[in-house]
């Protein structure tokens, strides 16, 4: 096939927008710069894999402090703690009896000069708006009045704060928090209130947060097409229910009813709060200054009321999860919590699930998300071998009897009816199914954008290389071709399946017209286009699977080139 110059100038173009578009957006301020140096990890933050520091010895809980109030300085002087194990480093206040910020050890920064933190990010004009640290708790619509904090009593892995509270009616209480990390990602917090007057005490809409979250991109630094954060919740009925952070105000604030847990998500990473008891959703939610459509949101467990008998007590239980969104991790965590990872829209979710299972087993056995990448696309294209086949012979015959049908086209032109009369009696003369090229690629789809979303949102990917990709969650760029205002990133695979997919055209049967045949061997350069950005983990899959249509395509032609010669000798 020729191509004439418009083609050729249109071709050009796209090229041209497709390399410079990602670039120019961050020249215009648009998105964030990938090679932009991130802040410096805090000083008091230990490297990832470095030993925990020393700490000192438990110290025996202080006597409990009178209900009475104390200077602020004096509230203050407790610094914060820090509770590690080998994935978490935990920030305790114990001013605010709360976590201020999760360290995981194990992930880095798009840049990565420092550890990930799921911390209180907001900013000073937004965080006076929302609720205070994970596991922090105070009262919906009220003011408890701190009156003295009794030295905490910490090891490593645990620490118990005790402070003095004046409700707004001026009773006293206390409420006594211990925190105990566990292994991996998980911890408890017990929070135990307590009552030192003679007469019942009630607690009215007792809050206990889940932390605050923010757009992955803002947090991290990592290049994202579509950045997601969710908030879901589990019901007691084992209902999970979830809204996005930029819903409606009418669906964000709505009644969910009795809830197991509640948990907090972006892109890749989870903050997740489960209890004992049954709790219903406060949710909260702010928009970053200066950012349109952008919020910061936080969630917490609401108690309508917690009865303290006199001289006597209440406690809850909480079970928190934070770290990485991988289902083996989540399925511990909480009952249904693995329904979070939020890998594709609706039935889709299972498959893709599913698919990130047998990616996981194949990494097992060869030791390389790259190569697992490789295999599951082979194995998926394998299973559809035979639709795949049934379509590109049907194509095949469409593309033998497609000089009769334009005989047909030019006979009927001014009878549509008779022509669609004649042209399905051709096809049942050729035995010819009209959708016998479509259906079995359709049956195929699901498939294809359930792998798709699974290697698209799987943090297990995240920051991992292979060959030349440094990170198969990122685009495999190996160098930057200089501009006039910006350079232009050079990413092979991408390059290569737009190459794959010009070439597979071409060996491909088809039915069209020479005007449709031009317009199709345009797809490849607006598939450049869309997609030049893709993680290469998507376009490893994509190429993968390019490769092998074009071998299934060579195959089915020296196949069928015997066959019809041996009916050309039989006929002659």
């Amino acid at each position: 096939m020729k191509f004439d110059k418009e083609t050729i100038i249109v071709i050009a173009i796209a090229c041209i927008v497709a390399f410079a578009w990602n670039p120019f957006c961050v020249y215009m301020g648009w998105m964030p710069d990938p090679n932009a140096v991130q802040p410096a990890a805090p000083a008091e933050v230990a490297p990832q894999n470095a030993p925990a520091p020393a700490l000192p010895a438990p110290a025996a809980e202080a006597p409990a402090a009178p209900a009475k109030e104390l200077p602020a300085e004096e509230l203050l002087q407790y610094e914060p703690l820090t509770l590690s194990n080998e994935t978490l480093a935990l920030q305790i206040a114990p001013g605010e009896g709360a976590i201020t910020e999760i360290t995981l050890k194990n992930y880095l920064n798009a840049d990565r000069s420092a550890p990930v933190k799921l911390d209180q990010i907001a900013s000073a004009a937004t965080s006076k708006q929302l609720q205070k640290g994970m596991t922090g708790i105070f009262p919906a619509k009220s003011q408890w009045k701190l009156t003295g904090i009794a030295k905490p009593v910490f090891t490593q892995d645990s620490c118990t704060i005790t402070r003095h509270f004046l409700t707004a009616a001026g009773q006293p209480f206390q409420l006594r928090q211990t925190w105990q990390l566990g292994s991996g990602n998980d911890l408890t917090m017990k929070a135990e209130f307590l009552n030192p007057a003679a007469a019942p005490l009630t607690l009215q809409r007792v809050v206990v947060s889940d932390g605050e979250l923010q757009f992955w991109a803002t947090a991290s630094g990592d290049q994202m097409r579509i950045d997601s954060m969710k908030l879901d919740c589990y019901t007691a009925d084992g209902d999970l229910t979830d809204v996005a952070a930029d819903a409606k105000d009418s669906k964000f604030y709505r009644t969910v009813g009795d809830l197991r847990w509640l948990a907090l998500s972006n892109k890749y990473f989870i903050s997740l709060l489960a209890c004992d008891q049954p709790f219903q959703l406060y949710p909260e939610r702010v928009l970053v200054p200066g950012k349109d459509e952008e919020y910061i949101v936080t969630a917490g467990a609401e108690f309508p009321a917690i009865t303290l008998p006199a001289n006597g007590s209440a406690e809850l239980n909480f079970n928190v999860y934070a770290g990485p969104k991988i289902a083996s991790l989540l399925r511990n965590a909480a009952p249904g919590a693995e329904r979070t990872m939020h890998l594709a829209w609706g039935p889709l979710d299972y498959l893709a699930r599913v698919l990130l299972w047998a990616l996981d087993a194949l990494k097992s056995i060869c030791g390389s998300y790259g190569w697992s990448i490789v295999i599951l696309t082979v194995i998926i294209r394998l299973l559809f071998w035979p639709l795949t086949a049934k379509a590109n012979a049907s194509m095949k015959k469409m593309s033998v009897v497609q000089p009769k049908i334009q005989e047909l086209r030019q006979k009927y032109k001014d009878n549509p009816q008779m022509l669609n009369t004649k042209t399905m009696e051709l096809y049942r003369e050729e035995g010819i199914n009209p959708l016998g090229g479509c259906l079995p690629i359709l049956l195929q789809i699901p498939v294809f954008f359930a792998l798709y979303a699974t290697l698209d949102g799987a943090v297990e990917l995240r920051q991992v290389s292979f060959l030349w990709a440094k990170d198969l969650a990122a685009p495999d760029t190996v160098c930057h071709l200089p501009g006039f205002l910006f350079s232009l990133p050079v990413n092979p695979l991408v390059l290569a399946m737009t190459l794959l997919m010009v070439l597979q055209q071409k060996l491909t049967p088809s039915a069209m017209d020479p005007m449709q045949q031009k317009m199709m061997m345009l797809m490849p350069v607006v598939m450049l286009f869309v997609l030049y950005n893709l993680p290469s983990g998507l376009t490893l899959y994509w190429t993968v699977s390019q490769v092998f249509s074009i071998l299934q395509l060579v195959l089915q032609k020296r196949n069928t080139a015997p066959a019809a010669a041996g009916k050309g000798i039989q006929k002659a």
